[in-house]
């Protein structure tokens, strides 16, 4: 599918899994480079960033929540010249989507258009697709502020897979961040030259570089907060688990006087205390019983129990 918007002297084509004579149909109209079209046909793993005399071609992985793997990477192809913008994708992206949407209602209310340049453009884009990831970021939040409480409320061995899932997801987003900076740094440079926009375009390629600066920030802070969270959850199942152990040996080493007393007086040798006397059961079981509160007194005094 081909989306056209033109604002101005700058016109905007995003290609949404676009058929191979959509895609070259455009390729044509605005002189890209055969290689290019290339490129935005097979998927590739690495962002990448590559000048030519006319435009700058730039990939970027964005991650996002997928519901079936916790993750995916969402590739996005983008051709800048100073009057046009070209962007491929082959995944439905919201941040995309909804700024179609305003364009479409501003074209429709006849509203001032106040991205009529590529650079703004471009600075619109990106500052969307990083804010996309910052949408990301505050749910990561709430389910680490949920995942807390939880843990703090007894419920540590159910928080395990939590802990697990939600430090998985931040691993990726920041992986996949981490490999942002190279080319997109190269990219900006190319477009900060006087070749293409020059010196206006400085504060933009600044304000875009500092959205991605913030958003990696953002993803590196709460990775560290989830790897915490795991840590002091593994604390307390370990001290839970202590704790079982220490009531079982309790339990066990407060069954041992009766056990050695009933031991005891149940060999078979001459000359035994209490043999044929009155009441022998319950004096031996008097006495097991009187060594086991003895101990327990004990354990209570030392406060092991």
């Amino acid at each position: 599918m081909v989306t056209r918007h033109v604002r101005g002297k700058v016109t905007w084509v995003d290609l949404e899994s676009p058929s191979h004579e959509e895609l070259n149909a455009v390729m044509e109209e605005f002189g890209i480079d055969e290689r290019i079209e290339e490129e935005i046909i097979a998927p590739t793993n690495y962002p990448i960033a590559i000048s030519f005399p006319k435009y700058q071609y730039l990939i970027l992985h964005f991650p996002a929540s997928d519901p079936a793997s916790g993750t995916k990477n969402q590739e996005i192809d983008f051709i800048v010249g100073k009057q046009f913008i070209i962007t491929a994708r082959y995944e439905v992206i919201d941040s995309i989507h909804n700024l179609h949407h305003i364009f479409e209602a501003e074209e429709l209310l006849g509203l001032p258009r106040p991205t009529a340049r590529a650079d703004e453009l471009l600075g619109r884009l990106l500052r969307r697709l990083y804010g996309a990831i910052r949408e990301e970021m505050e749910h990561a939040a709430r389910t680490l502020d949920r995942i807390e409480h939880d843990m703090f409320s007894g419920k540590e061995r159910a928080t395990v897979n939590a802990i697990s899932d939600v430090g998985r997801v931040l691993l990726r987003f920041q992986t996949t961040l981490s490999r942002h900076e190279e080319p997109l740094n190269a990219f900006l440079r190319e477009l900060s030259s006087p070749a293409f926009f020059g010196k206006d375009f400085k504060d933009d390629a600044a304000h875009i570089e500092g959205e991605r600066d913030h958003v990696a920030d953002l993803v590196r802070s709460y990775r560290a907060a989830a790897t915490e969270l795991r840590a002091t959850n593994d604390s307390l199942l370990n001290a839970s688990q202590n704790e079982i152990m220490k009531r079982i040996t309790t339990l066990a080493f407060l069954g041992l006087p009766i056990t050695v007393v009933a031991s005891l007086f149940g060999m078979n040798v001459e000359a035994q205390p209490f043999d044929g006397a009155p009441f022998e059961f319950w004096i031996i079981t008097g006495l097991g019983v009187l060594a086991t509160i003895v101990i327990y007194i004990v354990f209570k005094f030392k406060k092991w129990l």
